[in-house]
C-alpha cells in the first residue's frame, strides 16, 4: 500500500512539475525559450525608449534580488556559523580571564610575548594581583606585592613596547594609580623618577593640551608619594621623595618654573600635609625634614595661600610646634582676604580650620577663638550660615568650640 502511494504521488507531481532536460541540447533550447519570454515580458512592462523605464528596470531587479526568498539560506548559513565563531571566541575569551585572575602577572608575560598585552590588559592583571595580594592569609600583602613582580613586568614592557618614550600611558589615571603601589613596593623607584622627569620637561614644552598634562603629571606624582607612605617606608621618605623631585625641576625660565612646580605638584603637598596633620601618621616625622617641607610651600601652592598652609606645617612640628604663628596667620587673613579667588578662598578656609583644630587639640584657645573670629568675619559665606549666641556664652573659647561643632561636623 505504501508503494502505492508513492507512486501516486510521483504520477502527480511529474504532471504538475516536468522534470527539466537531461542533455546539452534541449537545455539550452530551454534556456533560449526562457531569456525571450523574459525580454518580451520586461519589453512589455518597461517599453524601450520611454522616460525612465531604464531605471524602473534596474530598481525592479534590485528588489527582486533583495527579495529575502533568495537570500534566507544563505543568511542563515552564515548566521549559524557566525554563531559558532562567537562561541568559540566567547569561550576562549572566558578562558583568557580566568587564567589572568589565577595567574596574573604569567598570563601577562604571555601577552607580552604574543604582542597582544595592552594599557587595558595591563589594568586587569594589576586588579587581579592586587586582589590576590589582601587576600592573602599566610603573607603580608606588601610582601606579596613585593614577591609578584609585577610591577618590575609591566615597566619592562612600557620601555619595549616604546611607551616609555611616548608617555601617553601617563594621561590614563586608572593605569598609573595601579601600578604605583606595585612599583613602589618592589622598591622600583629608577623608572618613576625617570617618568617624573621626562613628564615634566615635557609638560613645560607642550603648548597644545599642557595644562591637563600637568594635572596628568601632578596625579603621578600624587599617587607616588600616596604609594610610599602605604606600601614604601612611610611618611617621611614620601616627604623626601616629595622633595626630591621638587629640586629636580628645570624648566626654561624661573617663572615657568614656579607656575609649573606649583600646578604639577600642589596635589601631592596637600596630600602630604593632611597627613602630617594626621596623629596617627605623623609620629616619627624628623623635624629636619619637615622643616625642609615647611621651606618648600613657596613652590607648590599659590602666592596668597603660602602663609596659612606655612602656618599649619608649623604647628605640626613633631618637636618644635609654634603656636605663635597664630596671631601672623590673622593678620595675613584681614590683608590677604581680597585677593584671593573663590577657589582660593575656600582652600584658605579649609587649612586655617584645620590649624584651628590643631591649636584646640594643644588646649591653645586664646590663640584658636582669634583665628576664627577673623575668619567668621571675612568668610562667612564660605563657613556657612552663623549660629545665634548662644544665652549664657561667657568668652571666646566656648565661642571658638561652638562653631567648630557647626562647621567642622562634617
Amino acid at each position: 500500500m505504501r508503494q502505492t502511494l508513492s507512486n501516486s504521488w510521483n504520477f502527480l507531481t511529474s504532471k504538475l512539475h516536468q522534470p527539466l532536460p537531461l542533455n546539452r541540447r534541449d537545455s539550452q533550447k530551454l534556456l533560449s525559450l526562457l531569456n525571450e519570454s523574459f525580454n518580451r515580458n520586461l519589453d512589455r512592462q518597461y517599453p524601450p525608449g520611454l522616460a525612465g523605464s531604464e531605471r524602473s528596470a534596474d530598481e525592479h531587479f534590485q528588489s527582486v534580488l533583495k527579495s529575502p526568498f533568495f537570500g534566507a539560506n544563505r543568511a542563515r548559513h552564515i548566521s549559524i556559523s557566525d554563531r559558532k565563531k562567537e562561541t568559540k571566541q566567547d569561550a576562549a575569551q572566558v578562558r583568557d580571564l580566568m587564567f589572568a585572575v589565577k595567574e596574573p602577572v604569567e598570563y601577562f608575560r604571555q601577552q607580552v610575548v604574543t604582542g597582544a598585552a595592552s594599557i587595558a590588559s595591563a589594568k586587569l592583571v594589576l586588579d587581579s594581583q592586587m586582589k590576590k595580594a589582601l587576600a592573602s592569609a599566610s603573607i603580608d600583602a606588601k610582601d606579596s606585592m613585593r614577591s609578584a613582580g609585577i610591577g618590575s613586568v609591566m615597566a619592562n614592557w612600557l620601555w619595549s613596547s616604546g611607551q616609555y618614550e611616548r608617555l601617553e600611558f601617563i594621561r590614563d589615571r586608572d593605569f598609573v594609580a595601579r601600578l604605583m603601589p606595585f612599583l613602589v613596593a618592589e622598591g622600583q623607584y629608577k623608572p618613576v623618577w625617570e617618568w617624573l622627569q621626562r613628564s615634566q620637561f615635557a609638560a613645560a614644552g607642550n603648548n597644545d593640551g599642557r595644562t591637563t598634562f600637568q594635572q596628568d603629571v601632578g596625579y603621578m606624582t600624587k599617587r607616588l608619594v600616596q604609594s610610599e607612605v602605604s606600601y614604601g617606608q612611610g611618611l617621611q621618605s614620601a616627604i623626601q621623595m616629595f622633595l626630591t623631585n621638587l629640586r629636580s625641576i628645570r624648566p626654561p625660565t624661573p617663572a615657568a618654573s614656579l607656575y609649573q612646580s606649583t600646578r604639577v605638584n600642589h596635589p601631592a603637598g596637600v596630600y602630604l600635609t593632611w597627613k602630617l596633620a594626621s596623629q596617627r601618621t605623623s609620629s616619627g616625622v624628623d623635624g629636619t625634614v619637615v622643616d625642609s617641607f615647611d621651606h618648600s610651600v613657596e613652590l607648590w601652592v599659590s602666592r596668597h595661600l603660602i602663609a596659612p598652609y606655612r602656618a599649619l606645617i608649623q604647628l605640626l612640628h613633631p618637636q618644635k610646634p609654634r603656636n605663635s604663628l597664630a596671631a601672623q596667620l590673622v593678620s595675613t587673613t584681614e590683608s590677604s582676604v581680597i585677593y584671593l579667588t573663590g577657589k582660593e578662598r575656600m582652600a584658605f578656609v579649609r587649612v586655617v580650620l584645620k590649624a584651628v583644630e590643631v591649636l584646640l587639640a594643644r588646649d591653645s584657645l586664646k590663640e584658636a577663638a582669634q583665628v576664627m573670629k577673623v575668619l567668621q568675619l571675612k568668610f562667612a559665606s564660605e563657613l556657612g550660615p552663623d549660629e545665634k549666641p548662644a544665652e549664657g556664652r561667657q568668652n571666646d573659647e566656648e565661642a571658638v568650640l561652638r562653631s567648630l561643632n557647626l562647621n567642622l561636623a562634617t
